[in-house]
């Protein structure tokens, strides 16, 4: 257990520690990035080119050649691989992207409370909270590890980069298991603030669209009737704003990935500011939104859970933002 001096002093070190953290963001600084490749068993016996030809589908072979040739697939002491060597299940390379300078994010994190077992973050938008994508430093996770160096803080949940509030994290790997244990169960309360395009069915409605079990085009989740996943999501309307959207109460009673935003475009009721569920039914391909971009409406506002640490019940709210007062 760790011994924790009173939360307000405690609370202001990690909001200094924070501002350290992110004055300057810690992607804004050109530096060498090395993403790893790892042989799958499927790929056994391949020649390397073909072997990364497989394992990204989206990147055609010749677009490999080309990284080939300018020296940037590696060997784990990062020297040049050749693209005709046979590769091995298990053996490691990487691919080198140099001078890498990462989009800016919004690195206003704010923590609301933390204790011997438990932080609770409020998270600001655009962030991803892990490295992937056009992401390695830029990052919740990489600001949390700054912050709180040496522990490494574990989120026990995911939000969206461009999605605000709460995220739990734990401080060690046994309440990390309690509390994902939890989440798995379905035994988190969690409610969302939302604002939406287009007319409501009702004041309180829901929407039990099962969700596809993999990412589609653009990388989103969709609406998948024959092999989707089970999905349920309670929606109350708080008020009607004057521009004609609507600000709602949004309660998901499971997990799936952007559940709350694919089940109101299934039913034609967008989240104002998404870049990939667009009205009309269409799809966009904007992942992560740019700082200054219009926010993703949609807020992670109350979550009720038990401690994991005491196992008591307890329940923690984030301010709501700009858009929903």
């Amino acid at each position: 257990m760790y011994s924790t001096p009173p939360q307000e002093s405690n609370l202001a070190r990690r909001h200094e520690a924070i501002r350290r953290a992110v004055t300057p963001l810690p992607g804004s600084q050109p530096r060498d990035h090395f993403r790893p490749l790892n042989i799958p068993g499927h790929c056994d016996g391949l020649t390397l080119l073909t072997a990364l030809g497989r394992m990204v589908g989206n990147m055609p072979e010749t677009d490999w050649q080309a990284e080939f040739n300018q020296g940037r697939i590696v060997n784990l002491e990062q020297q040049a691989a050749a693209a005709t060597q046979f590769v091995r299940s298990g053996q490691r390379y990487q691919h080198l992207f140099p001078a890498v300078t990462e989009p800016e994010v919004n690195g206003a994190v704010e923590i609301l409370h933390e204790d011997e077992a438990l932080i609770v973050v409020n998270k600001p938008a655009p962030l991803p909270m892990h490295a992937g994508g056009r992401f390695y430093l830029n990052t919740l996770q990489h600001i949390l590890n700054a912050a709180y160096h040496p522990q490494t803080p574990r989120p026990a949940h995911r939000l969206d980069a461009n999605t605000t509030g709460l995220v739990l994290v734990t401080r060690t790997r046994i309440f990390a298991g309690r509390l994902q244990a939890q989440f798995a169960q379905g035994r988190v309360e969690k409610t969302y603030l939302v604002r939406t395009q287009g007319q409501l069915p009702a004041d309180e409605f829901h929407c039990d669209a099962p969700i596809s079990t993999g990412p589609g085009e653009g990388c989103s989740r969709t609406v998948d009737p024959d092999n989707g996943r089970p999905a349920r999501t309670e929606f109350r309307r708080l008020r009607r704003i004057a521009d004609g959207t609507n600000l709602l109460e949004a309660r998901p009673l499971t997990g799936r990935t952007n559940q709350i935003r694919v089940h109101l475009w299934q039913l034609g009721l967008p989240v104002c500011g998404d870049a990939i569920y667009l009205p009309g039914w269409q799809l966009g391909r904007t992942q992560t939104l740019a700082v200054g971009d219009s926010p993703l409406c949609l807020h992670a506002a109350r979550v009720k859970f038990l401690h994991p640490a005491s196992g008591e019940p307890v329940e923690f709210s984030a301010p709501s933002p700009s858009w929903a007062k």
